[in-house]
Protein backbone atom coordinates (compact mmCIF):
# COMPACT_ATOMS: atom_id res chain seq x y z
CA UNK A 1 0.00 0.00 0.00
CA UNK A 2 1.36 3.40 -0.18
CA UNK A 3 2.00 5.68 2.06
CA UNK A 4 -0.52 8.56 3.32
CA UNK A 5 1.88 11.22 2.67
CA UNK A 6 1.45 10.21 -1.07
CA UNK A 7 -1.75 11.87 -0.73
CA UNK A 8 -0.10 15.52 -0.45
CA UNK A 9 1.66 14.71 -4.09
CA UNK A 10 1.81 14.18 -6.89
CA UNK A 11 -0.64 11.82 -8.55
CA UNK A 12 -2.31 10.31 -11.64
CA UNK A 13 -5.95 10.98 -10.05
CA UNK A 14 -7.78 13.32 -8.25
CA UNK A 15 -9.30 12.69 -4.88
CA UNK A 16 -12.76 13.35 -3.85
CA UNK A 17 -14.92 11.27 -1.04
CA UNK A 18 -15.58 7.92 -2.10
CA UNK A 19 -19.58 8.20 -1.94
CA UNK A 20 -19.13 10.92 -4.83
CA UNK A 21 -16.89 8.17 -7.12
CA UNK A 22 -17.66 4.34 -6.47
CA UNK A 23 -15.37 2.27 -8.74
CA UNK A 24 -18.05 -0.96 -9.94
CA UNK A 25 -15.87 -2.44 -12.59
CA UNK A 26 -17.18 -5.92 -13.07
CA UNK A 27 -14.07 -7.92 -14.67
CA UNK A 28 -10.36 -7.44 -14.54
CA UNK A 29 -10.74 -6.13 -18.91
CA UNK A 30 -12.71 -3.05 -16.91
CA UNK A 31 -9.62 -1.85 -14.90
CA UNK A 32 -6.63 -0.31 -16.27
CA UNK A 33 -3.87 -1.89 -17.89
CA UNK A 34 -1.03 -0.89 -15.49
CA UNK A 35 -3.30 -1.81 -12.32
CA UNK A 36 -3.63 -5.07 -13.80
CA UNK A 37 0.07 -5.62 -13.87
CA UNK A 38 0.53 -4.76 -10.55
CA UNK A 39 -1.95 -8.05 -9.55
CA UNK A 40 0.01 -10.97 -8.08
CA UNK A 41 -1.60 -13.01 -10.12
CA UNK A 42 -1.11 -11.11 -13.31
CA UNK A 43 2.96 -10.92 -12.05
CA UNK A 44 3.63 -14.67 -11.20
CA UNK A 45 1.67 -15.54 -14.55
CA UNK A 46 4.03 -13.31 -16.22
CA UNK A 47 7.14 -14.99 -14.33
CA UNK A 48 6.27 -18.29 -15.34
CA UNK A 49 6.30 -17.27 -18.91
CA UNK A 50 9.89 -15.83 -18.51
CA UNK A 51 11.45 -18.54 -16.92
CA UNK A 52 9.49 -20.41 -19.86
CA UNK A 53 11.49 -18.56 -22.17
CA UNK A 54 14.16 -18.75 -20.14
CA UNK A 55 14.20 -22.18 -20.62
CA UNK A 56 13.75 -22.21 -23.85
CA UNK A 57 17.16 -20.24 -25.01
CA UNK A 58 19.15 -22.46 -23.02
CA UNK A 59 19.46 -21.29 -19.61
CA UNK A 60 20.10 -24.37 -16.85
CA UNK A 61 17.09 -25.79 -14.96
CA UNK A 62 19.00 -25.64 -12.10
CA UNK A 63 19.36 -21.59 -12.14
CA UNK A 64 15.80 -21.60 -12.31
CA UNK A 65 14.27 -24.10 -10.29
CA UNK A 66 14.63 -21.19 -7.23
CA UNK A 67 14.45 -18.15 -9.25
CA UNK A 68 10.62 -17.76 -8.81
CA UNK A 69 10.94 -18.32 -5.20
CA UNK A 70 13.53 -15.98 -4.83
CA UNK A 71 12.11 -13.30 -6.57
CA UNK A 72 9.01 -13.59 -5.16
CA UNK A 73 10.27 -13.34 -1.57
CA UNK A 74 12.56 -9.97 -3.22
CA UNK A 75 8.88 -8.29 -4.00
CA UNK A 76 7.68 -8.40 -0.31
CA UNK A 77 11.40 -7.72 1.19
CA UNK A 78 10.74 -3.80 0.83
CA UNK A 79 7.74 -1.80 -0.09
CA UNK A 80 9.61 0.03 -3.26
CA UNK A 81 9.87 -3.89 -4.56
CA UNK A 82 6.85 -4.16 -5.15
CA UNK A 83 5.69 -4.97 -8.85
CA UNK A 84 9.11 -5.63 -10.48
CA UNK A 85 8.75 -7.75 -13.31
CA UNK A 86 10.69 -11.18 -13.02
CA UNK A 87 12.58 -10.44 -15.79
CA UNK A 88 13.55 -6.18 -14.42
CA UNK A 89 14.49 -8.34 -11.44
CA UNK A 90 17.19 -9.89 -13.21
CA UNK A 91 18.46 -6.75 -15.03
CA UNK A 92 18.56 -5.43 -11.53
CA UNK A 93 20.66 -8.23 -10.47
CA UNK A 94 22.88 -7.77 -13.59
CA UNK A 95 23.76 -4.31 -12.15
CA UNK A 96 24.47 -5.34 -9.01
CA UNK A 97 27.08 -7.90 -10.11
CA UNK A 98 28.32 -4.71 -12.31
CA UNK A 99 28.79 -2.72 -9.59
CA UNK A 100 30.44 -5.27 -6.89
CA UNK A 101 32.58 -6.06 -9.50
CA UNK A 102 33.60 -2.32 -10.39
CA UNK A 103 34.46 -2.00 -6.85
CA UNK A 104 35.81 -5.15 -6.38
CA UNK A 105 38.33 -4.45 -9.43
CA UNK A 106 39.10 -1.49 -7.56
CA UNK A 107 40.93 -3.28 -4.82
CA UNK A 108 43.55 -4.87 -7.39
CA UNK A 109 46.80 -3.94 -9.09
CA UNK A 110 46.81 -4.32 -11.82
CA UNK A 111 43.28 -3.57 -12.23
CA UNK A 112 41.45 -6.46 -14.52
CA UNK A 113 40.95 -5.77 -17.67
CA UNK A 114 37.36 -7.27 -17.76
CA UNK A 115 36.33 -6.66 -13.94
CA UNK A 116 33.04 -8.50 -14.13
CA UNK A 117 34.16 -11.75 -15.44
CA UNK A 118 37.61 -11.07 -13.14
CA UNK A 119 34.99 -10.78 -10.03
CA UNK A 120 32.68 -14.03 -10.90
CA UNK A 121 36.23 -16.17 -11.26
CA UNK A 122 37.05 -14.96 -8.11
CA UNK A 123 33.74 -15.50 -6.49
CA UNK A 124 31.99 -19.04 -7.05
CA UNK A 125 29.18 -18.62 -5.01
CA UNK A 126 27.68 -15.84 -6.92
CA UNK A 127 23.92 -16.69 -7.12
CA UNK A 128 23.17 -14.74 -10.18
CA UNK A 129 26.43 -15.53 -12.12
CA UNK A 130 24.17 -17.21 -14.57
CA UNK A 131 22.86 -14.13 -15.90
CA UNK A 132 26.07 -12.53 -16.93
CA UNK A 133 27.17 -16.02 -18.39
CA UNK A 134 23.59 -15.44 -20.58
CA UNK A 135 23.69 -11.96 -21.47
CA UNK A 136 27.83 -12.79 -22.83
CA UNK A 137 25.93 -15.45 -25.20
CA UNK A 138 25.66 -13.35 -28.27
CA UNK A 139 22.62 -16.01 -29.04
CA UNK A 140 21.17 -15.96 -25.90
CA UNK A 141 21.61 -12.43 -25.12
CA UNK A 142 19.58 -11.99 -28.72
CA UNK A 143 17.09 -14.12 -27.92
CA UNK A 144 16.54 -13.26 -24.40
CA UNK A 145 16.30 -8.79 -25.82
CA UNK A 146 13.81 -10.48 -28.37
CA UNK A 147 11.52 -11.98 -26.02
CA UNK A 148 11.42 -8.96 -23.47
CA UNK A 149 10.22 -7.24 -26.32
CA UNK A 150 7.58 -9.11 -27.46
CA UNK A 151 6.13 -9.32 -24.01
CA UNK A 152 6.52 -6.09 -22.99
CA UNK A 153 3.75 -4.87 -25.82
CA UNK A 154 -0.27 -5.29 -24.86
CA UNK A 155 -0.76 -8.50 -26.98
CA UNK A 156 0.54 -10.29 -23.45
CA UNK A 157 -1.81 -8.09 -21.68
CA UNK A 158 -5.30 -9.06 -23.49
CA UNK A 159 -3.78 -12.93 -23.65
CA UNK A 160 -4.01 -12.78 -19.78
CA UNK A 161 -7.07 -11.03 -19.24
CA UNK A 162 -8.71 -13.66 -21.32
CA UNK A 163 -7.56 -16.98 -19.52
CA UNK A 164 -6.02 -16.32 -16.23
CA UNK A 165 -7.42 -12.54 -16.10
CA UNK A 166 -10.96 -13.98 -16.69
CA UNK A 167 -11.27 -16.15 -13.60
CA UNK A 168 -10.61 -13.19 -10.94
CA UNK A 169 -12.89 -13.52 -8.55
CA UNK A 170 -15.96 -11.59 -7.35
CA UNK A 171 -13.47 -10.92 -3.28
CA UNK A 172 -10.66 -9.42 -5.47
CA UNK A 173 -12.78 -7.47 -8.04
CA UNK A 174 -14.84 -5.65 -4.69
CA UNK A 175 -11.01 -5.52 -2.98
CA UNK A 176 -9.54 -3.43 -5.99
CA UNK A 177 -12.99 -1.90 -6.53
CA UNK A 178 -13.06 -0.71 -2.96
CA UNK A 179 -9.08 0.82 -3.18
CA UNK A 180 -10.17 3.23 -6.41
CA UNK A 181 -13.14 4.62 -4.90
CA UNK A 182 -12.66 8.26 -4.42
CA UNK A 183 -10.17 7.85 -7.25
CA UNK A 184 -11.04 9.54 -10.68
CA UNK A 185 -7.96 8.18 -12.78
CA UNK A 186 -6.82 10.87 -15.34
CA UNK A 187 -6.86 9.25 -19.03
CA UNK A 188 -3.28 8.24 -19.88
CA UNK A 189 -3.14 8.48 -24.21
CA UNK A 190 0.86 9.25 -24.31
CA UNK A 191 2.05 6.85 -21.76
CA UNK A 192 1.32 4.54 -19.26
CA UNK A 193 2.05 4.97 -15.05
CA UNK A 194 3.79 2.34 -13.18
CA UNK A 195 1.42 3.14 -10.53
CA UNK A 196 -1.04 5.97 -9.49
CA UNK A 197 2.15 7.95 -8.28
CA UNK A 198 4.88 6.87 -10.11
CA UNK A 199 5.70 7.30 -14.55
CA UNK A 200 5.80 3.71 -16.00
CA UNK A 201 6.95 5.02 -19.78
CA UNK A 202 5.68 7.12 -21.97
CA UNK A 203 4.38 10.99 -21.10
CA UNK A 204 1.96 10.58 -17.88
CA UNK A 205 -0.31 13.54 -17.43
CA UNK A 206 -0.52 13.90 -13.88
CA UNK A 207 -3.04 15.52 -11.05
CA UNK A 208 -0.31 19.26 -10.86
CA UNK A 209 0.19 19.13 -14.72
CA UNK A 210 -3.71 19.57 -15.15
CA UNK A 211 -3.89 22.06 -12.37
CA UNK A 212 -0.60 24.17 -13.33
CA UNK A 213 -2.54 24.45 -16.92
CA UNK A 214 -5.74 25.35 -15.34
CA UNK A 215 -4.05 28.24 -13.57
CA UNK A 216 -1.99 29.30 -16.37
CA UNK A 217 -5.73 29.70 -18.40
CA UNK A 218 -6.78 31.36 -15.01
CA UNK A 219 -3.97 33.96 -15.38
CA UNK A 220 -4.48 34.44 -19.01
CA UNK A 221 -8.20 35.04 -18.63
CA UNK A 222 -7.67 37.46 -15.67
CA UNK A 223 -4.95 39.28 -17.35
CA UNK A 224 -7.00 39.47 -20.72
CA UNK A 225 -10.03 41.26 -18.65
CA UNK A 226 -7.55 43.63 -16.41
CA UNK A 227 -6.38 44.74 -20.15
CA UNK A 228 -9.37 45.45 -21.53
CA UNK A 229 -10.16 47.39 -18.51
CA UNK A 230 -7.38 49.53 -18.20
CA UNK A 231 -7.01 50.25 -21.74
CA UNK A 232 -10.08 52.83 -21.71
CA UNK A 233 -8.12 54.97 -19.35
CA UNK A 234 -10.68 55.16 -16.52
CA UNK A 235 -10.24 55.30 -12.97
CA UNK A 236 -10.30 51.68 -11.55
CA UNK A 237 -13.99 50.75 -10.29
CA UNK A 238 -15.38 47.54 -8.60
CA UNK A 239 -13.54 44.84 -5.79
CA UNK A 240 -12.25 43.00 -8.62
CA UNK A 241 -10.21 45.77 -10.60
CA UNK A 242 -9.08 47.17 -7.37
CA UNK A 243 -8.05 44.40 -6.21
CA UNK A 244 -6.26 43.89 -8.77
CA UNK A 245 -4.07 46.80 -9.32
CA UNK A 246 -3.62 46.78 -5.70
CA UNK A 247 -1.93 43.57 -6.20
CA UNK A 248 -0.04 45.00 -9.01
CA UNK A 249 1.45 48.19 -6.99
CA UNK A 250 2.18 45.71 -4.57
CA UNK A 251 4.20 43.63 -6.18
CA UNK A 252 5.87 46.85 -8.47
CA UNK A 253 6.68 48.78 -5.05
CA UNK A 254 7.31 46.22 -2.25
CA UNK A 255 8.53 43.61 -3.96
CA UNK A 256 10.33 44.05 -7.48
CA UNK A 257 11.60 48.20 -6.71
CA UNK A 258 13.38 46.96 -3.88
CA UNK A 259 14.96 44.37 -5.61
CA UNK A 260 16.16 45.71 -8.66
CA UNK A 261 15.36 49.35 -8.03
CA UNK A 262 13.27 52.15 -9.98
CA UNK A 263 14.94 52.67 -13.01
CA UNK A 264 14.30 48.79 -14.09
CA UNK A 265 11.28 47.72 -12.39
CA UNK A 266 8.69 48.69 -15.17
CA UNK A 267 10.55 46.69 -17.72
CA UNK A 268 10.57 43.90 -15.87
CA UNK A 269 7.38 44.03 -14.05
CA UNK A 270 5.03 41.90 -16.30
CA UNK A 271 7.40 38.71 -16.19
CA UNK A 272 7.54 38.98 -12.07
CA UNK A 273 3.83 39.79 -11.83
CA UNK A 274 3.37 36.77 -13.92
CA UNK A 275 5.71 34.75 -12.20
CA UNK A 276 4.08 35.95 -8.56
CA UNK A 277 0.29 35.99 -10.35
CA UNK A 278 0.71 32.04 -11.16
CA UNK A 279 2.90 30.85 -7.98
CA UNK A 280 0.37 32.28 -6.08
CA UNK A 281 -2.88 30.51 -7.68
CA UNK A 282 -0.82 27.26 -7.67
CA UNK A 283 -0.81 27.87 -3.97
CA UNK A 284 -4.45 28.70 -3.41
CA UNK A 285 -5.18 25.32 -5.33
CA UNK A 286 -4.36 23.51 -2.27
CA UNK A 287 -6.57 25.21 -0.01
CA UNK A 288 -9.05 23.78 -2.20
CA UNK A 289 -10.84 20.24 -1.11
CA UNK A 290 -9.74 17.33 -3.10
CA UNK A 291 -7.05 19.20 -5.30
CA UNK A 292 -3.69 19.93 -4.32
CA UNK A 293 -0.96 22.62 -4.43
CA UNK A 294 0.99 22.16 -7.34
CA UNK A 295 4.25 24.17 -6.11
CA UNK A 296 4.29 21.08 -3.39
CA UNK A 297 6.02 19.32 -5.93
CA UNK A 298 9.88 19.54 -6.36
CA UNK A 299 9.48 19.47 -10.15
CA UNK A 300 7.18 22.04 -10.50
CA UNK A 301 9.15 24.50 -8.22
CA UNK A 302 12.52 23.39 -10.14
CA UNK A 303 11.57 24.30 -13.32
CA UNK A 304 10.49 27.82 -11.63
CA UNK A 305 13.84 27.93 -10.69
CA UNK A 306 15.58 27.09 -13.63
CA UNK A 307 13.62 29.41 -16.06
CA UNK A 308 14.58 32.05 -13.12
CA UNK A 309 18.29 30.76 -13.42
CA UNK A 310 18.42 31.09 -17.06
CA UNK A 311 17.10 34.07 -17.63
CA UNK A 312 19.58 35.64 -15.55
CA UNK A 313 22.71 33.96 -17.22
CA UNK A 314 20.98 35.09 -20.19
CA UNK A 315 20.68 38.36 -19.52
CA UNK A 316 24.20 38.07 -17.93
CA UNK A 317 25.81 37.65 -21.40
CA UNK A 318 23.64 39.91 -23.06
CA UNK A 319 25.29 42.41 -20.59
CA UNK A 320 28.72 41.42 -20.62
CA UNK A 321 29.59 38.63 -22.73
CA UNK A 322 30.42 34.98 -22.06
CA UNK A 323 33.66 35.82 -20.68
CA UNK A 324 32.61 38.95 -18.90
CA UNK A 325 30.05 37.27 -17.60
CA UNK A 326 31.94 34.05 -16.31
CA UNK A 327 34.38 37.17 -14.80
CA UNK A 328 31.86 38.87 -13.72
CA UNK A 329 30.46 35.83 -11.25
CA UNK A 330 33.57 36.62 -8.99
CA UNK A 331 33.93 39.84 -7.40
CA UNK A 332 36.72 42.25 -7.76
CA UNK A 333 39.17 41.95 -5.17
CA UNK A 334 42.29 44.00 -5.95
CA UNK A 335 44.57 41.87 -4.94
CA UNK A 336 48.25 41.64 -6.45
CA UNK A 337 48.87 39.60 -9.68
CA UNK A 338 50.34 36.55 -7.55
CA UNK A 339 47.71 36.63 -4.87
CA UNK A 340 45.20 36.84 -7.54
CA UNK A 341 46.41 33.38 -9.68
CA UNK A 342 46.08 31.21 -6.37
CA UNK A 343 42.78 32.95 -4.92
CA UNK A 344 40.43 33.88 -7.36
CA UNK A 345 39.90 30.67 -9.21
CA UNK A 346 39.69 28.66 -6.06
CA UNK A 347 37.24 32.01 -4.87
CA UNK A 348 34.96 31.77 -8.62
CA UNK A 349 34.69 27.75 -8.13
CA UNK A 350 33.14 29.12 -5.13
CA UNK A 351 30.68 31.81 -6.49
CA UNK A 352 29.57 29.37 -9.18
CA UNK A 353 28.69 26.81 -6.66
CA UNK A 354 26.71 29.42 -4.90
CA UNK A 355 24.74 30.76 -7.99
CA UNK A 356 23.99 27.36 -8.09
CA UNK A 357 22.73 26.66 -4.72
CA UNK A 358 20.66 29.60 -4.42
CA UNK A 359 18.29 28.65 -7.44
CA UNK A 360 17.97 25.19 -5.88
CA UNK A 361 17.71 26.70 -2.59
CA UNK A 362 14.66 28.84 -4.47
CA UNK A 363 13.17 25.85 -5.82
CA UNK A 364 13.88 24.26 -2.52
CA UNK A 365 11.78 26.82 -0.09
CA UNK A 366 9.01 27.19 -1.41
CA UNK A 367 8.19 23.18 -1.65
CA UNK A 368 9.32 22.92 2.22
CA UNK A 369 7.21 25.68 2.99
CA UNK A 370 4.25 24.44 1.10
CA UNK A 371 4.25 20.19 1.99
CA UNK A 372 4.78 21.61 5.72
CA UNK A 373 1.84 23.15 6.50
CA UNK A 374 -0.30 20.45 4.89
CA UNK A 375 1.90 18.15 7.05
CA UNK A 376 0.70 20.27 9.94
CA UNK A 377 -2.88 20.13 9.07
CA UNK A 378 -2.64 16.47 8.23
CA UNK A 379 -1.55 15.81 11.95
CA UNK A 380 -3.91 18.20 13.58
CA UNK A 381 -6.67 16.14 11.87
CA UNK A 382 -5.06 12.97 12.51
CA UNK A 383 -5.63 13.83 16.41
CA UNK A 384 -9.39 13.46 16.19
CA UNK A 385 -8.84 9.95 14.47
CA UNK A 386 -6.32 8.75 17.24
CA UNK A 387 -8.41 10.05 19.87
CA UNK A 388 -11.41 8.06 18.32
CA UNK A 389 -9.08 4.51 18.43
CA UNK A 390 -7.98 4.95 21.72
CA UNK A 391 -10.33 7.32 24.04
CA UNK A 392 -12.16 5.38 26.27
CA UNK A 393 -15.91 6.92 25.67
CA UNK A 394 -17.44 9.31 23.02
CA UNK A 395 -16.85 12.62 24.66
CA UNK A 396 -12.87 12.66 24.76
CA UNK A 397 -13.24 11.91 20.98
CA UNK A 398 -15.93 14.49 20.29
CA UNK A 399 -13.92 17.05 22.65
CA UNK A 400 -10.74 16.70 20.64
CA UNK A 401 -13.10 16.57 17.31
CA UNK A 402 -13.97 19.71 17.87
CA UNK A 403 -10.70 21.24 18.85
CA UNK A 404 -9.23 19.72 15.70
CA UNK A 405 -11.68 21.51 13.48
CA UNK A 406 -11.01 24.60 15.30
CA UNK A 407 -7.54 24.71 15.01
CA UNK A 408 -7.52 23.34 11.40
CA UNK A 409 -9.45 26.30 10.47
CA UNK A 410 -7.41 28.59 12.12
CA UNK A 411 -4.55 27.31 10.64
CA UNK A 412 -6.10 27.17 7.27
CA UNK A 413 -6.29 30.85 7.13
CA UNK A 414 -2.54 31.09 8.66
CA UNK A 415 -1.85 28.94 5.24
CA UNK A 416 -3.67 31.81 3.42
CA UNK A 417 -1.11 34.34 4.45
CA UNK A 418 1.34 31.80 3.34
CA UNK A 419 0.46 31.01 0.21
CA UNK A 420 0.59 34.61 -0.19
CA UNK A 421 4.25 35.01 1.11
CA UNK A 422 5.49 32.48 -0.30
CA UNK A 423 4.69 33.75 -3.93
CA UNK A 424 6.17 37.27 -2.83
CA UNK A 425 9.71 35.55 -1.28
CA UNK A 426 10.19 34.04 -4.42
CA UNK A 427 9.41 36.45 -6.72
CA UNK A 428 11.48 38.78 -4.76
CA UNK A 429 14.34 36.26 -4.50
CA UNK A 430 13.95 35.44 -8.68
CA UNK A 431 14.29 39.73 -9.42
CA UNK A 432 17.20 39.93 -7.01
CA UNK A 433 19.04 37.42 -8.53
CA UNK A 434 18.29 38.38 -12.20
CA UNK A 435 19.59 42.05 -11.22
CA UNK A 436 22.43 40.64 -9.43
CA UNK A 437 23.38 38.96 -13.11
CA UNK A 438 23.15 41.77 -15.02
CA UNK A 439 25.62 43.86 -12.71
CA UNK A 440 28.88 44.05 -11.78
CA UNK A 441 29.95 42.69 -7.97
Amino acid sequence: MASDILHIKDAYYFDVPKTFWKSDRSSADKFPDWFVRLDDNYQSWEADRAIDGLSKIGVSPEHLKELKHDWEHWLHAKESNHAWPLHAYLDLKLSEITARATKWATKISPPPRDPVVAYLSSNSDEPYAWVHSMVSNPAQAKAWTEWKQKNSNNDVLQEYLKTDGAKWDSAKLKSYNQALDGKVLIPQYFGTPKNLYEPGSGFCLSKYMIIEVLVAILCLLIFRWLAKKTVTGEAPKGKAWNFLEGLLQFVRNQVVVPAMGEEEADSFLPFFWTVFVFIFGCNLMGMLPWVGSPTAAMGMASVMALIIFVIGVTLGIKEFGVLGYLKNICPSLGLPAFMAILIVPMLWLIEFASLLIKHIILAMRLVANMVAGHLVLLGIMGLAISTQAFAMGSFQWGSMAVVSILITTALSFLELFVAFLQAAIFTFLSALFIHSAKHHH
